[in-house]
């Protein structure tokens, strides 16, 4: 009976998170984590074991995260950046789209996707109406770079938080063995996009110089806060690279640095929580509960079953979890489907699978959320900010079409890349 009451649980929860539209998903499925408190289909469902079912390591690290990047929002600092991207190309299209793409890998590697997305949408459709073109297809790009640049850190996702706190996971290391795939999946989407899209250059390249009259120094709210805002999110980023020697935990050096950076720029508590994101951080309670349940009913060891056959053979084992990762998340997304999944990768490397199959499914995941709309909640911001601006819908099909290629070159190359890590 308890195994039934989890299972429809589940399956009722995961519908209104793929499917729902006008129900608020983090509520659905906070109320559906509550309810199995309730209800106590399994055994450890107690306040008192609340630390076991819900990683607070991740919720530490999403909330420091959020109040550093909202304070640097706030001075303006990343509308600066982009603008100086755009003046350093000197008017030049592929330069300039080159450029911003950078940022985009690099704010998306440091900063939640998703912020990243409503930061650079401005910017992308600037670029766009300066150019008289449809911003679809700049905006499809900056989404899958997005997804791309996330994939380099430990904290560049949301899908790599849990992963990293579910394997106890290093920030250098991961970087480490990350950063080169992400680099060569940055680079074929770019080539893919050079060469699906056929643009009128010189003429581009004249229109873009209309934009000479931007100063980036207007964009700056508040330079006090801007350097402060720097220079703590660095000494973080430090703390991130070093949290293994220094045997500090990430999610205790990002609050660590948030309430540093309120106590210089004197915010308080209730200021700031009118800016973040409350809903993600009640969704991932809800999650965590629903996959602790489905793992203490044997859900994750079932699955892990299926695999078994294959640690004899660590490659092949390797690349099914990268392949089966970059096609189930897409449609479960990045999350949810991490929650279910990255158990089952925990207990295959126990039952004697190479510590590798954590790239293996960071790479395959982080890569299929590229695949559909409902990949990650960015691609759906994103898609839905080119309707609500340009009243322009993409069909799921249609971005599928679009995304299709972007995904699979990415693929194969990580395919490959895996052989030598």
């Amino acid at each position: 009976m308890s195994e039934f009451i989890v299972l429809l649980i589940t399956i009722i929860a995961y519908y209104f998170i793929i499917f729902a539209r006008r129900v608020k998903k983090s509520i659905i499925t906070f109320f559906f984590g509550i309810l199995l408190f309730i209800l106590k289909p399994v055994e450890g469902l107690e306040f008192d074991n609340i630390g076991r079912i819900v990683s607070f390591e991740t919720l530490g690290i999403l909330l420091g995260m959020m109040i550093i990047v909202e304070i640097l929002k706030e001075s303006g600092f990343f509308t600066f950046a982009a603008i100086n991207a755009i003046k350093i190309s000197r008017y030049k299209f592929w330069i300039v789209l080159i450029l911003l793409m950078l940022l985009v890998t690099l704010f998306s590697a440091f900063l939640d996707n998703l912020i990243t997305i409503m930061l650079m949408a401005p910017i992308i459709f600037l670029l766009a109406d300066t150019l008289e073109i449809n911003p679809a297809p700049l905006m499809l790009l900056t989404i899958a770079i997005d997804n791309i640049g996330g994939m380099s850190t430990l904290i560049g996702s949301p899908l790599n938080i849990v992963l990293g706190s579910i394997g106890n996971l290093d920030f250098a290391k991961f970087l480490n063995v990350m950063f080169p795939i992400t680099a060569l999946s940055f680079i074929s989407v770019l080539l893919i996009f050079k060469f699906s899209n056929k643009f009128d250059i010189k003429d581009f390249n004249e229109k873009l110089k209309t934009l000479s009259d931007i100063d980036p120094e207007k964009a700056i709210e508040n330079k006090s806060l801007m350097y402060k805002g720097v220079i703590v999110f660095a000494f973080v980023l430090a703390g991130f690279m070093l949290h293994s020697i220094i045997n500090i935990d990430l999610a205790l050096i990002a609050l660590a640095g948030a309430l540093i950076l309120m106590l210089l720029t004197q915010k308080d508590f209730e200021s700031m929580s009118k800016d973040l994101d409350w809903d993600t951080m009640f969704f991932y309670g809800g999650l965590f509960t629903i996959a602790f349940s489905l793992e203490e009913i044997g859900v994750t060891q079932v699955i892990a079953n299926l695999f078994n056959p294959l640690l004899g053979t660590p490659m092949i084992l390797m690349l099914v979890i990268m392949w089966l990762s970059a096609f189930i998340i897409p449609f479960l997304s990045a999350v949810p489907g991490t929650l279910i999944l990255a158990p089952v990768v925990k207990l295959l490397i126990m039952n004697g699978a190479p510590f590798e199959l954590w790239y293996a499914y960071a790479i395959g995941a982080n890569i299929g959320t590229n695949l559909t709309p409902l990949g990650a909640v960015q691609n759906i911001v994103g898609v839905s900010l080119l309707e609500k601006n340009y009243n322009k819908t993409i069909t799921f099909s249609e971005y599928m079409k679009n995304s299709f290629i972007m995904v699979l070159i990415p693929l194969i190359l990580g395919s490959f890349y895996i052989l030598f890590i």
